[in-house]
């Protein structure tokens, strides 16, 4: 059944399914089946230099046990057949990162920084900027072993971004399904099931029917703006989260005289409707600049600023902005007294 029929179906290519396979296997430390099905990888079109690729990202998301492991039977299999050591070598060009990047960096640096700044940097600066972009790899192969040695491992909490880079990486979402029917059966149907039940929420959220029409009351669910990205009296209402594949979202904020966000960057850039009173808008490295009632505002993709009311006025205004990758925007240290006011910096601030 396995090889007359699963290794057989169309869903998958053969080479693709020896990728899941090895993945699995180094994954879950199972190396009295790897030679084998190394084998089988090369037969089915994996290049040496893919094999060793996948072997060193592996150690990543596995543990360098696993990945160190296999190298004694990836060593065989290689002297067995004749290849040469040079083989293995990528040319060391880089490859490019999913547009999704910089959002996932920052959200690296908002949640995991703080409490592990090493962790952060290194899955920033290394396992991104480096792994992900060596060429012995193809991006989506990188996806297909990372979903494959995630879900052989029960890691689900990693599982939903993958498979959602995956997808940019241009898998296509019945290969991923095909992908962990095949895994069942290196992995086991319980670590298979865990991992479609994944799929099928990320499937259900995407794909759930929404109301036809929402109306947000005016001011309906007030709250204080947090201490920890505004600066004075700030009051959020009315928030909105558009449905289905949209990625709108927002709110009504209005600012009390002196009160004032936060530095902050949108991935997908922000609009301001401005509808009561004066504020003040700033992005960094420009002048400060005043925002009125009836002014519309738009900020860039990925360009810090702040804005708030003026000195001596209020203002209010409607924030949207789209999300990408689960996240509208990246926050930053407070505006300081001198920089609302537009004073030269003090040296500390310099």
């Amino acid at each position: 059944m396995l090889f007359g029929d699963v290794w057989r179906r169309a869903e998958l290519s053969p080479r693709d399914r020896s990728m899941v396979t090895v993945s699995v296997l180094i994954a879950t430390g199972r190396t009295a089946q790897l030679e084998g099905h190394l084998g089988r990888a090369l037969d089915n079109g994996v290049r040496p230099s893919e094999v060793a690729g996948l072997v060193t990202h592996l150690a990543w998301y596995t543990g360098w046990p696993n990945a160190v492991s296999s190298l004694q039977v990836v060593d065989r299999v290689m002297s067995g057949r004749g290849i040469d050591p040079s083989a293995v070598q990528s040319d060391g060009t880089p490859v490019g990162l999913p547009s999704t990047d910089p959002a996932r960096a920052r959200g690296v640096s908002d949640t995991i920084a703080p409490t592990a700044p090493k962790l952060a940097q290194l899955t920033n600066d290394v396992l991104f900027a480096d792994v992900w972009r060596r060429s012995d790899l193809a991006p989506r192969d990188r996806s297909l072993a990372t979903i494959a040695a995630l879900a052989a491992n029960g890691d689900a909490d990693q599982l939903a971004f993958h498979v959602t880079r995956g997808l940019e990486n241009g898998l296509t979402r019945a290969e991923i399904a095909e992908a962990m029917t095949h895994l069942a059966f290196y992995a086991g149907w319980p670590k298979a099931m865990a991992a479609v039940a994944v799929l099928a929420k990320m499937n259900g959220a995407r794909e759930a029917v929404a109301e036809p029409l929402v109306i947000v009351p005016h001011g309906g669910s007030p709250q204080k703006g947090p201490a920890e990205r505004f600066t004075g009296t700030v009051t959020v209402t009315s928030p909105f989260r558009s449905s289905g594949d949209a990625r709108l979202g927002g709110a009504t904020v209005t600012f009390r005289p002196g009160a004032r966000s936060n530095w902050h960057s949108h991935p997908l850039g922000q609009l301001l409707v401005v509808t009561d009173g004066e504020g003040r808008i700033q992005v960094e490295g420009g002048d400060m600049r005043a925002i009125r009632a009836g002014d519309t505002v738009w900020t860039a993709p990925n360009v810090r600023h702040w804005h708030g009311a003026s000195p001596d006025r209020a203002m209010t205004h409607v924030a949207i902005s789209e999300n990408m990758a689960g996240q509208d925007v990246s926050w930053g240290e407070p505006v300081s007294e001198a920089q609302y006011r537009g004073l030269p910096a003090s040296p500390s601030e310099r």
